[in-house]
């Protein structure tokens, strides 16, 4: 026994001394053209190898900056694979002998080139193919035990489907006891950036490999997501569809594919996610079993299971993913369950509802939608009862007792429906008809008498107006407001061009910050106001006047506003959609504060002011700008005709002649002329903006 295993430990060294002599003597660039030569005929593409050297452990041959080229078909002069370094894996039995037999191929870091031309078919289905005339073409395709790519990057350019070349990167293939005419095992992963796993993998087993039509191949297999950033993976993909979209995505899908046929089965879990950098607030799981047909590019969801937190939405039907837009036929129920979940998506998603803010009901909803995804036709009903919105700039709660909404081919429209906040209750209802079409036609209505403005603000909050942080106040106005007309879409620009109504205003201890009125209002003093400092926001004692809007242009000809100041009357108009304001004003300042800017002494040496009979500083102006930014001029034009006519407004009426003049002109009633209508102060907007919905 002893000396078996001398005489075989004699062996095993003689072996490797012979072996290490060969590597010692042998030299791989002998076997360039040979090498070379194969893989052409293997691959039927032209295969250019730079300098070569043999590795041990295991036994291979490195070749540095390999290019496979294009098939000619797709264009001359064109690179398919391109890596700076290829390991191929050879057996040794045949080296020994000075012969090559390829075992497998490794590439690192490659660069890939698929293309699929307007006929449908791809670059790499020629790979391996012998020509009808070439001989014993069955014993000559090409196998191969094993083909790894380690952190590849793949362009994928789809002329047949007219999408524009795509690049993927950090990607890991590996593919086993590949030929053409058997099943071969794959698995395919991509290692995201960031945190966790971040992983996305394919494995199964395909094949025999269709080289006519490579979606015919069959295939059987899973899809894992583990802890994927959605972020990542969008830029990943390139895909427009998960813009604005965050959370951790992980889940399992078994895949099956055959003859163009693919059907996919499985979960998916989406933590903390995120629509437009805003936390949705809960988690959000699908359980789905779909099949896609290939070649028609129709999608089937048989099971769509989607889970709102603990509240379930179910999607069945088709979408046709061959036209752009997509064609859907899909129905979307919900059975009685908590609208919260559904408040806080849509608020995220920029739909409805200030962020943060906590919405309360029930709601029923069975929908269908047929036609391009960007404009589909819908049938269906959707029923909310119980509805309650609260939240940290919610003063009041907000409540809808019950709203009903039919939605058919032709309009959507909600019933007659009050909304609710502390003591006032506004009346409203709305429809939207030839929504499908490119100019649908809007027909809405609000109406609320008496109502107080807290609660205004607090059912303008709720809904998610902006801006509405500014304005506190007490007081009451009269809202009677009808959106009517063609709009080109649902923003609120294009609502508030339909607008049409009245607006009585009765405030009391408002403030507005932002804008320091007084301030901008003194400056034009120039050097009279010296001292005076901007508090960046306007306190409004009394606040009252008639507001007409016609078409989105608001008017009126008796707003005033008691300031710290002094008294201001304002005429003239505002755009409501483009919120430009023009604006004429009359500033009438306090005696006291008068005479600490100088007296009327001062105010008949002064350009931009005048002092009237009660010893008070009138300072005519024109407001321009915008509600965010208005600018104040001084009114040089008002002013001289104030001195020829020597009508200058006191404190106790400080529009002066300017309201029953424009009052003449337009109707006391405040009647519009042909451009349109004016507007309040930015306070007095963003409670029309509560019609409008927010952008």
């Amino acid at each position: 026994m002893r000396k078996i295993a001398i005489t075989l430990g004699i062996v095993v060294v003689v072996v490797i001394l012979a072996i290490g002599g060969f590597v010692l003597s042998f030299n791989p660039n002998d076997y360039h053209a040979t090498i070379q030569t194969k893989l052409e005929q293997a691959l039927e593409r032209k295969v250019t190898l730079g300098n070569m050297s043999l590795g041990l452990l295991p036994l291979r041959f490195r070749v540095a900056n390999l290019a496979i080229a294009e098939d000619p078909k797709f264009g001359a002069n064109r690179t398919f694979v391109q890596t700076q370094e290829l390991a191929v894996s050879v057996k040794l039995l045949p080296l020994l002998s000075k012969s090559v037999e390829v075992d497998s191929i490794t590439l690192a870091r490659p660069n890939v080139e698929l293309i699929q031309n307007a006929q449908g078919v791809w670059n790499f289905s020629s790979l391996g193919q012998k020509t009808p005339s070439s001989p014993s073409s069955s014993q000559q395709q090409f196998s191969l035990g094993e083909l790894a790519i380690t952190d590849g990057q793949v362009a994928i350019t789809d002329l047949a489907n007219h999408k524009p070349r795509t690049v993927y990167d950090h990607i890991n293939l590996t593919l086993t006891d590949f030929a053409p005419d058997s099943p071969f095992n794959v698995e395919v992963s991509v290692h995201l950036p960031g945190g966790g796993s971040q992983e996305v993998s394919l494995k199964g087993k395909g094949g025999p490999l269709s080289h006519a039509s490579p979606a015919d191949t069959p295939f059987r297999g899973s899809l894992e997501l583990k802890d994927v950033q959605i972020a990542g993976l969008q830029k990943f993909l390139q895909s427009p569809a998960l813009v604005n979209t965050d959370g951790v995505l992980s889940g399992h899908t078994d895949i099956a594919s055959e003859k163009g046929k693919m059907s996919a089965k499985g979960q998916m879990n989406v933590e903390k996610p995120k629509l437009h950098g805003i936390e949705v607030g809960y988690p959000i799981t699908m359980d789905y079993e779909v099949a896609d047909d290939l070649v028609s590019d129709v999608l089937k969801i048989d099971k769509g299971a989607i889970k709102l937190g603990p509240t379930p939405v179910f999607v069945t039907g088709t979408v046709n993913t061959k036209p752009t837009p997509a064609e859907l036929d899909l129905n979307v129920k919900v059975g009685d369950v908590s609208i919260s979940e559904i408040a806080n998506l849509a608020a995220a998603a920029g739909m409805a509802f200030a962020p943060g803010t906590t919405v309360n009901g029930r709601i029923n909803a069975d929908i269908q939608a047929r036609g391009p995804a960007d404009k589909p036709v819908l049938n269906g009903t959707i029923a909310g009862r119980s509805i309650q919105a609260t939240g940290k700039e919610i003063a009041k709660p907000v409540q809808v007792p019950a709203i009903n909404i039919t939605l058919t081919p032709a309009e959507i429209h909600s019933d007659n429906f009050n909304v609710t906040s502390g003591g006032t209750t506004a009346a409203v209802q709305f429809a939207m008809k030839q929504y499908a079409s490119t100019s649908p036609q809007v027909d809405a209505t609000v109406r609320a008498p008496q109502a107080a403005l807290p609660d205004i603000l607090a059912m303008a909050k709720a809904y998610g107006v902006a801006g509405l942080d500014k304005v506190t106040g007490a007081g009451n106005l009269n809202v009677d407001l009808h959106a009517s007309g063609p709009v080109q879409s649902m923003s609120s620009e294009h609502l508030m061009r339909a607008l049409n109504g009245t607006l009585a205003l009765n405030f009391d201890s408002v403030r507005y910050s932002g804008v320091d009125i007084a301030h901008r209002l003194t400056s034009l003093l120039g050097s009279a106001a010296a001292g005076q400092t901007d508090k960046g926001y306007t306190n409004i004692s009394k606040m009252t006047g008639n507001i007409v809007v016609k078409n989105g242009i608001a008017q009126t000809n008796n707003l005033q506003a008691m300031l710290d100041i002094g008294n201001v009357g304002a005429t003239g108009t505002a755009d409501l959609a483009s919120q430009e304001l023009n604006l004429a004003v009359n500033a009438v300042l306090t005696k006291a504060f008068s005479q600490q800017m100088g007296g009327a002494g001062v105010g008949s040496l002064m350009s931009s002011a005048l002092a009237n009979s009660q010893g008070e500083l009138v300072v005519p102006a024109t407001v321009t700008g915008t509600f965010q930014n208005p600018r104040f001029m001084p009114d040089l034009q008002k002013m001289a005709q104030m001195r020829l006519k020597g009508l200058i407004p006191t404190g106790d009426n400080p529009l002066g002649s300017a309201s029953s003049l424009l009052g003449g002109i337009m109707g006391q009633k405040g009647q519009p002329a042909a451009k349109g209508q004016a507007q309040p102060a930015s306070p007095v907007n963003q409670i029309i903006n509560l019609f409008g919905k927010k952008k």
